[in-house]
């Protein structure tokens, strides 16, 4: 982020390319983990459509609650990746905003350097990102479908080296992904460009058929963004890391990924995290 530019609460300072009445999910994903790049329109959304949010807090703070498990188990495995595991590049696939403790925040707050591309589909995520990352060197964000990792593996590599291990991060990605659309054909484009040493990080949520609260706000969901989420069983997720050599506690919920001495907390709603080396 820019050192002194001021928060996007203000519509006239919003970055070309984004337009601050329309709200966006990414800005309202921002606005609910306490961050500062989002607008009116976006937090009278983030405030009002989550009221039936199921879970053992629910409600507003029950999303909050469970994106913060998220993004703080997303920090826990890139600082582990870019302190224990030696990761300096990092591939970030339907990021986001580069905000609240994502990737390049994360790995750089144990080893300064570490290279990241961030991709998004969205043009005013995408917008809105390269405003944050102007002044950063070793960060850009491509504007690209995740679904097509051979468009996007060439264009990263201007900014990393394939020939060096790469940490990939689909975090919150392949529950938008039906079995039928080939979820294992884009890891497997992803994994056949990265050398052995790389990892692979991602989270899901996780499918529960006796949930039936849950169920139903997805559906509700479904319908309110015309994105179907398909959810699947702990089983179902390892499958993705077949071949690879997963890092303990395996997959796991977002909280029980190597929590940190004494953490404590509403439990979030299940989702699968969990990480894997490529051999």
């Amino acid at each position: 982020m820019r050192e002194g530019q001021p928060t996007m609460k203000d519509p006239g300072h919003a970055p070309a390319g984004v337009n601050p009445m329309i709200p966006n999910t990414a800005r309202i994903m921002d606005y609910l983990l306490g961050g500062t790049e989002h607008y009116a329109p976006d937090r009278a959304i983030g405030d009002n459509a989550f009221v039936n949010w199921p879970g053992e807090t629910g409600g507003i703070e029950g999303v909050r609650v469970d994106l913060h498990a998220a993004r703080d188990a997303l920090g826990r495995i890139v600082g582990y990746l870019a302190g224990e595991c030696g990761i300096r590049q990092f591939l970030d696939l339907a990021s986001g905003l580069p905000t609240m403790g994502n990737t390049h925040l994360a790995a750089r707050a144990v080893a300064p350097g570490c290279r990241v591309v961030y991709v998004d589909s969205n043009p005013s995520v995408v917008a809105h990102g390269q405003y944050l990352l102007a002044s950063d060197p070793d960060t850009v964000f491509l504007e690209a479908d995740f679904n097509d990792p051979k468009d996007i593996l060439p264009r990263a590599a201007t900014t990393l080296d394939y020939s060096q291990p790469v940490g990939l991060v689909l975090f919150g990605v392949l529950h938008f992904v039906d079995d039928a659309d080939g979820p294992q054909r884009i890891l497997d484009d992803l994994l056949a460009a990265v050398p052995s040493g790389s990892y692979l990080a991602l989270s899901h949520f996780a499918k529960d058929e006796a949930d039936t609260a849950m169920n139903a706000m997805l559906t509700e969901m479904d319908k309110q963004t015309g994105e179907a989420v398909t959810r699947r069983t702990r089983t179902e997720v390892e499958r993705f890391f077949d071949g690879m050599e997963i890092v303990a506690p395996g997959v796991v919920e977002t909280e029980l990924w190597r929590p940190p001495a004494g953490a404590s907390g509403p439990k979030p709603l299940p989702m699968w995290c969990g990480l894997a080396r490529k051999r």
